[in-house]
């Protein structure tokens, strides 16, 4: 077995092909296969190196690997398309030879014409074939005229091209349904996806082909191809599209699309390829936070759904969330500091000892990496500002009371020595208020939040001056 993922650098790394890299991967471990990374760049105008060099990363970074690419080299390559220019041209040349292919003179003016009705109307368009016969007398004509012309496959006639799926069971396409006669080498000698497809797939050796159903209409167009070559047609499994919450396509209004960006928000690895895997699939023992070696094991490609995925944003967090918290917490704690300095902080200035029991306490509350900074400044501010939830608590009817017999106790009884553990019991004893007001002003008082940590557990943390400024803080702004 080999299998490949083809991006097109383009822009930034889709989930959507992030999950198709994801299923290819897992497929290679659990059947010991080659895995070749190839860039289709033809796309001149839109591929960059820099969007080659974003999506190696970021597939790196999500710990998936290759035999063959790029970067790695092989001996099939080269690995980009735009590289294997004169491959595609001794094929090109092979099929116009056997009459497979022909070139096409139709100017961009007579091709539209040829897509209108009488009254003007486009209409559903297949190529009419006109210069599939074309004497060598026209053919000279048109070139002396100085017209530029496409090289097209002659699509047989009557001819039935089953595609068999693993995932969508064998799906017939009959050959005069596919848009006729079809370009394979535009006018100025690009190959298109198409064709060259088929010839990369064949001399790199891929056996299975696994990608998103929305290739699945191309499929024929690339067995057709195949066979006038004399090659053989690789097993295909066309996944179903992931969808967003309204069944529609996902796209940037449903959130966040690039791999990237989840990598900014600080989502962990392992949980986006845990989550990617689960899209359309599901253990048989219901699990679902999984090791890879555990997805390795589990993962069958024909139990894959037929329909399409739908992408769950918040249960993709709640996945993250239970990463974060079974983390090796030094490793963890590395994870974060880039998010605290970008807060603002100086993370290297507190003492390792005292960040990692911060990050111990705090990461409960962090789905992600980046929500640290909603809450590090617990700990590291002196007096952190009010956000208007908190605010609104400050103001409440029964804070009052509560700040003033906070400003009391630490005015007394309360030292750094012993402030942590008798704090919170001694101020709930010394108010009338009880239950959720109590806690609610006390927790807003010590952290100025409404979330985060457990209160007791914090403040040793947050240390006995810092405390003692807020209450005072609190006592001149609210009583």
């Amino acid at each position: 077995m080999k299998v490949r993922f083809a991006p097109s650098p383009t822009g930034f790394l889709h989930i959507g092909n992030a999950r198709t890299a994801v299923v290819n991967h897992i497929m290679a471990r659990k059947h010991g296969a080659g895995y070749v990374l190839r860039i289709e760049d033809t796309d001149r105008e839109r591929s960059t190196l820099e969007s080659e060099a974003s999506i190696i990363d970021d597939l790196k970074w999500l710990g998936i690997e290759w035999t063959e690419g790029p970067d790695t080299g092989g001996d099939a390559g080269p690995y980009r398309q735009s590289e294997r220019f004169e491959i595609y041209k001794k094929y090109t040349e092979q099929l116009l030879a056997d009459g497979t292919a022909y070139p096409c003179y139709c100017t961009k003016e007579e091709l539209e014409a040829s897509r209108k009705d009488d009254q003007g109307n486009v209409v559903s368009y297949t190529y009419n074939g006109r210069c599939r016969n074309l004497s060598d007398e026209e053919k000279e004509i048109f070139e002396k005229e100085g017209r530029a012309f496409t090289i097209r496959f002659h699509v047989p006639e009557n001819e039935t091209v089953v595609v068999k799926d693993h995932l969508k069971g064998d799906r017939e396409f009959k050959s005069e349904n596919i848009g006729g006669d079809f370009i394979i080498v535009r006018s100025d000698g690009v190959p298109i996806y198409n064709y060259i497809v088929s010839i990369d797939d064949t001399l790199m050796g891929i056996t299975h082909v696994i990608r998103g159903e929305d290739h699945l209409s191309n499929t024929p167009k690339q067995i057709l191809v195949a066979r006038a070559l004399g090659f053989p047609e690789p097993e295909y499994a066309h996944q179903p599209l992931i969808m967003g919450e309204d069944k529609k396509k996902l796209s940037k209004r449903h959130g966040i699309t690039s791999v990237n960006l989840y990598r900014e928000e600080g989502y962990l690895p392992e949980a986006l390829v845990n989550y990617l895997s689960l899209l359309g699939w599901a253990t048989d023992s219901g699990e679902e936070i999984l090791t890879e070696e555990e997805l390795v094991k589990e993962f069958d490609l024909n139990k894959l759904g037929s329909s399409a995925a739908i992408f769950d944003f918040k249960k993709l967090r709640w996945m993250n969330s239970q990463y974060i918290n079974k983390y090796d917490i030094a490793k963890l704690t590395d994870l974060f500091l880039p998010y605290i300095k970008e807060a603002g902080y100086d993370a290297d200035a507190v003492d390792r000892s005292k960040l990692e029991a911060i990050v111990e306490l705090i990461r409960g509350s962090c789905e992600v990496l980046s929500d640290i900074k909603n809450f590090i400044g617990i700990f590291l501010d002196e007096v952190p500002e009010p956000d208007e939830t908190t605010d609104n608590r400050l103001k409440s009817e029964a804070a009052p009371e509560i700040i003033n017999a906070a400003a009391e106790l630490f005015a007394s009884e309360l030292t750094e020595d012993n402030f942590a553990e008798k704090f919170i019991d001694a101020l709930n004893e010394k108010t009338e208020a009880k239950g959720k007001p109590f806690f609610m002003t006390a927790r807003a008082l010590v952290t100025m939040k409404q979330k985060g940590p457990d209160i007791k557990l914090a403040l040793p943390l947050i240390g006995f001056d810092k405390v003692k400024k807020r209450i005072e803080f609190c006592k001149n702004r609210y009583c």
